[in-house]
């Protein structure tokens, strides 16, 4: 009797027949160990066109009066023009086809797309068996020997599963019903093409854009000045800007913020005030600020961070943490939006440090934390705030010598987020200096870091 595992890409089933024991190498799957590990490459079906439901619908012009059409029942077909998905598609049908299988297994991208892949090849292959899902979080050896063990039977995946179908299905009735519309009724110039293309997603964000641009067209430049000013008492030197007592800021008038004079008169009479001999007047206030330890990071935060510190494009980002997951295995599942982790972990997060404090650039970290103990650890262990998948996170494993710059950069920012999420609190001390002449004041603040906590680990 035999399982057939389905992974969403070579890569991935490549993995899993080396660590699961499927050794006999064939052009579409592996074999061995009573297993058929075999593999999509995407998506491998797509739905049916509307004129493939209604021939009277080939001519947009002429069927304007059948639209919006929603067809009763979504039909699939494999996806046009790419010979080798067809031909991969076929392999799996074949598969799929023997009476000898006792369990076919998802090994699909853990998310809703993954599902979606997996879930249209077996209604389209009309699967019989049973069907359970493998759930990976990590591509290490102990993660899928885990996982594998731990399969659970496809049915618990099916809101998972509607979801996809669901985000599927919207997206074709507003693209394939929304674009023919836009298509006969908009104007078009010689640039357009013969047909305008409207989706659920990239026309609001289209439409973003160019509420965006319009907003830069629209706008007026209005002037401003900002006041310096140095400042001397005693020993000390520093330089001060004037601000504004008790401020707010004028949603109708951006320009007004509490460093700006906007009014010509303003400003004459702040340069008198600065030319009077009036007194001065100085004032030293000093306070601590908590800055506390960060999470770790998800998809959104790690593109955000890597774009301050890098100048990464957010799809840069993504590209070199999936690398990252399922090339090098170094980090966990990287389309994640949860930034903690579950609550049972709490072991497992301890194994990951001694892992990395056998890598040089973390072992100081990696003593430190073991020798303190776990600390945030409500904050940062919560099933529930962890959806599909956890935070991104170190495996523990040893990235390879040949490994490079965009790789490393990443892995590095990845492990230290890791790190000072369990180290405490930074310190920083703020002192705020007011120099006041006639009622107008002018401030200098400046922090200085006093207990580092995980700003050790991450930097200022």
């Amino acid at each position: 009797m035999t399982k057939v595992v389905i992974a969403e890409k070579p890569s991935v089933a490549n993995d899993l027949a080396k660590i699961l024991g499927a050794t006999k190498n064939n052009e579409t799957h592996w074999e061995g160990n009573d297993l058929i590990i075999t593999w999509a490459v995407g998506h491998l079906l797509e739905l049916k066109t509307p004129e493939q439901y209604d021939d009277e619908l080939k001519n947009w012009w002429k069927s304007v009066d059948k639209l919006p059409f929603i067809p009763s029942e979504f039909e699939v077909q494999p996806v046009k023009g790419r010979g080798q998905s067809k031909k991969q598609l076929q392999a799996i049908k074949k598969i799929l086809k023997d009476k000898s299988i006792k369990e076919v297994i998802n090994a699909c991208d853990a998310a809703r797309e993954g599902e979606l892949i997996f879930r249209r090849i077996i209604q389209w292959a009309s699967v019989d068996a049973p069907i359970t899902r493998l759930w990976l979080q990590s591509m290490t050896e102990g993660a899928i020997k885990e996982a594998w063990e731990k399969r659970e039977s496809s049915t618990n995946f099916d809101p998972l599963s509607d979801a996809a179908y669901s985000r599927s299905e919207a997206d074709w009735i507003i693209g394939m019903n929304g674009s023919r519309i836009a298509s006969i009724s908009m104007p078009k110039t010689k640039r357009d093409g013969a047909s305008f293309s409207i989706g659920r997603v990239q026309t609001a964000t289209l439409a973003m854009i160019v509420d965006h641009e319009l907003d830069i067209l629209a706008h007026i430049p209005k002037p401003f000045w900002e006041l310096n000013v140095d400042v001397s008492c005693k020993d000390a030197n520093w330089k001060a800007k004037w601000t504004r007592k008790n401020h707010k800021d004028k949603e109708n008038r951006p320009e007004y913020k509490a460093t700006r004079i906007v009014e010509i008169d303003e400003k004459s009479r702040l340069e008198k005030i600065l030319e009077s001999d009036s007194p001065v007047s100085i004032e030293v206030n000093t306070r601590e600020s908590i800055e506390k330890s960060p999470l770790h990071f998800d998809l959104t935060s790690l593109q955000r961070e890597a774009n301050n510190l890098f100048s990464w494009s957010a799809r840069r980002t993504l590209s070199v943490a999936q690398d990252l997951y399922d090339r090098f295995k170094l980090t966990t599942y990287p389309r994640t939006d949860s930034r903690h982790l579950p609550e049972d972990m709490i072991d497992e997060v301890v194994k990951i440090f001694n892992e990395l404090g056998q890598q040089k650039p973390y072992s100081n970290f990696s003593t430190h934390l073991l020798d303190q103990g776990i600390l945030n650890q409500k904050t940062i262990f919560n099933d529930k705030k962890v959806s599909d998948h956890y935070a991104i996170i170190p495996t523990g494993n040893k990235p390879p010598s040949g490994m490079d710059n965009d790789h490393k950069k990443l892995y590095d920012l990845i492990t230290r987020q890791f790190f000072s999420a369990f180290y405490p609190n930074a310190v920083w001390e703020i002192e705020k200096r007011i120099a006041t002449k006639e009622n107008e004041q002018f401030l200098r603040e400046a922090r200085e870091l006093k207990v580092p906590g995980w700003r050790e680990v991450r930097g200022k």
